[in-house]
């Protein structure tokens, strides 16, 4: 559907969000999405699309900048992602 991309000057930190309006995820997957080699889709396999690497990765470059990422629900419909980083002198 749709992709926002936004980013924020906080006090201390420095926000990206990246937000769609399409299906979402399930609860069960939030938990799992930065797991590496996750698929929610089952079906999907390295011929049809994706490794399951991607937010892995991006977990791990994120992590390394000593930032934080999460997913959330993008209400009414969607998926969000948060990624922080702390603003250093």
């Amino acid at each position: 559907d749709e992709i926002i991309i936004s980013l924020r000057n906080g006090m201390f930190d420095a926000i990206i969000e990246v937000a769609d309006t399409g299906i979402g995820i399930t609860e069960e997957t939030k938990e799992k999405i930065f797991e590496r080699f996750y698929r929610e889709d089952k079906a999907r396999s390295r011929q049809t699309g994706g490794n399951g690497l991607g937010l892995s990765i991006a977990k791990t470059i994120v992590t390394d900048m000593k930032g934080k990422i999460s997913v959330d629900h993008n209400s009414p419909k969607g998926t969000k992602f948060t990624i922080t980083f702390p603003k250093t002198k």
